[in-house]
């Protein structure tokens, strides 16, 4: 059988013709060491270095949780040829100890470095990059297939899968990978590559389009860490809109799931109290087009809602074990009075799914939505039982419903301080009040959402003193303002938080938050003017200020 190798780097793995006679499908790896021969070593199938890089492998396809298609298999090999690859043949995803080993030697990035690697990998077969290899072995004798087999078309392969492998670094919780170029560098290195080789860019190019591939990926990580802020703000309109803008280039379950998730909130803002009882369990892991020209707010929820449903069938599509969409699907049906489909979707298609996948969070909101169903109905004994048993698993939102239901007080947490009043919250010695007088912005560095909808940044000399974001609607001229720590912020809060601090630190000081979102890295802390960014260890990693709607 003829095997299809792509492969990688961080940079650039571009294709050459001088392996194909032998392989069927021509390919030159950054690393390819120089014989003529293909080699293949000895796999490792156990071990530390095999489950480290399956643990984030792993971690990888969950980020992008698309299931319509098989899954490569991770394979590592002791032999140093070709720094990683796909075989497309055995449907193998391989990579080389020697490629490890120099990941490793980043140390503290070391998973980072990993991550980067196999998320290229992995681009490339989401992406279908293989479709242009094969098409150019089977006609490499007419025009078409020669243009197409070419060095340009190899490096945009190449950036794309940089580009799109980062941001899958990102979201599955490995951070932004800033050093790629260092990393092409210690390869070239290990593997002993020369400056220079025939049907290649330099590595000074390829240092170059690495750097230039980091600079876009930060923007869009910037989006979406935007979309996550607007949405703990409660601005879920123009979060909707970040995330849309976010599927143009990268589709993933999550993306299509927030989606989803932003127009229903935003439904919800639109429905009075008596239609909103109980708190729906909606999770997050909308002025739409179709909701323009609604005529009504009773029409613009049913747009919003229907979208919504749209939403979560994408995110379905993709991966059909994804059990926190059907649970959002369900909340939709029951807010657009659909109690049967409500149910079912909870009931079974939720249900299963979490079931499948050992999801015991998403089981339990399940048992809240079904109780809330029950309480619709005029069965209030079962759901009573529903809300108790989800509450016995310490979850807010069951106790909260409980209490709504036997027609208690909700008991609303509050925080009353005994030192009397704080200074205004500053980040070097900034406040957002003094900010929105004269919010300073880069023109490059703004980002076109929508027509009337721009995301605009500080420049880099005065984001050392605080990252400024600001969503600018254009058709009312209003803006929202973010103000974020600089990295490794040592200031402290008005109230004395600082940098490492612990969940129970902030809350001890400013009380329970109003709500908290989950984002790939941790989760957020949102009360009435700060949010409280907490990483993966539930310590806090920066604090985000925050003023809206300023005309």
């Amino acid at each position: 059988m003829k095997k299809l190798l792509l492969c990688l780097t961080i940079l650039g793995l571009l294709h050459s013709r001088d392996i194909g006679a032998q392989a069927g499908f021509s390919t030159l790896p950054l690393a390819k060491k120089e014989t003529s021969a293909i080699l293949t070593g000895q796999r490792i199938q156990s071990g530390p270095k095999y489950e480290r890089a399956l643990r984030i492998y792993t971690a990888l396809v969950e980020a992008r949780g698309d299931r319509r298609y098989p899954l490569p298999t991770l394979v590592m090999q002791n032999v140093e040829y070709q720094v990683a690859c796909i075989d497309y043949s055995e449907l193998e995803i391989i990579l080389e100890e020697k490629a490890y080993d120099v990941c490793d030697a980043f140390g503290a990035q070391g998973d980072a470095a990993l991550a980067t690697l196999l998320g290229h990998e992995l681009s490339h077969y989401y992406e279908k990059h293989a479709w242009r290899r094969n098409f150019v072995a089977n006609y490499a004798d007419l025009k078409v297939g020669i243009r197409l087999d070419s060095l340009h078309d190899d490096v945009a392969n190449e950036t794309q899968a940089d580009y799109f492998g980062g941001f899958l670094t990102y979201s599955a919780g490995f951070g932004l990978f800033e050093k790629s170029a260092a990393l092409i560098d210690s390869l070239y290195s290990a593997y002993g590559i020369p400056e220079q080789i025939s049907g290649y860019p330099s590595l000074s190019d390829r240092k170059t389009l690495s750097h230039r591939t980091t600079k876009k990926l930060e923007r869009l990580v910037e989006v979406f860490d935007m979309a996550n802020l607007l949405t703990a703000a409660g601005k879920y309109g123009e979060a909707c809109q970040y995330y849309k803008y976010i599927l143009q280039e990268y589709q993933s379950r999550e993306i299509y799931n927030n989606v989803g998730v932003t127009a229903i909130l935003h439904a919800l803002s639109i429905f009075d109290n008596r239609q909103k009882k109980f708190h729906l369990p909606i999770e997050l892991d909308l002025e739409t087009a179709n909701s323009r020209g609604a005529s009504n707010a009773e029409e613009l929820q049913r747009n919003l809602l229907e979208e919504a449903i749209r939403h979560f069938d994408a995110a379905i599509s993709m991966d059909p074990d994804y059990a926190p969409a059907y649970l959002n699907k369900a909340c939709a049906y029951l807010l657009l009075g659909d109690a049967q489909r409500a149910e079912f979707y909870a009931n079974v298609e939720a249900r299963q799914a979490a079931a499948r996948r050992n999801q015991p969070k998403v089981e339990t909101d399940i048992g809240i939505l079904l109780g809330i169903l029950a309480a619709n109905r005029g069965d209030k004994a079962i759901a009573q039982t529903y809300f108790e048993t989800a509450a016995a698993q310490e979850n807010v939102l069951a106790r909260a419903n409980l209490n709504l239901l036997l027609d208690k007080p909700e008991h609303l947490a509050s925080f009353m301080s005994s030192k009397g009043a704080y200074a205004p919250e500053s980040i070097s010695q900034q406040t957002m009040t003094e900010i929105a007088q004269a919010p300073h912005v880069e023109d490059s560095r703004s980002v076109n959402i929508q027509k009337d909808l721009r995301f605009l940044q500080n420049d880099e000399q005065d984001s050392e003193n605080g990252r400024l974001f600001v969503s600018y609607q254009a058709d009312d001229f209003t803006y929202s303002l973010f103000l974020l720590t600089p990295p490794n912020y040592t200031g402290k809060t008005a109230r004395g938080i600082y940098r490492g601090a612990s969940y129970s630190g902030i809350e001890a000081v400013y009380g329970p938050p109003e709500s908290r979102i989950q984002t790939p890295q941790g989760q957020l802390l949102v009360y009435k003017d700060i949010i409280f960014v907490l990483g993966p260890d539930d310590t806090l990693d920066r604090w985000v200020l925050f003023l809206l709607d300023q005309g």
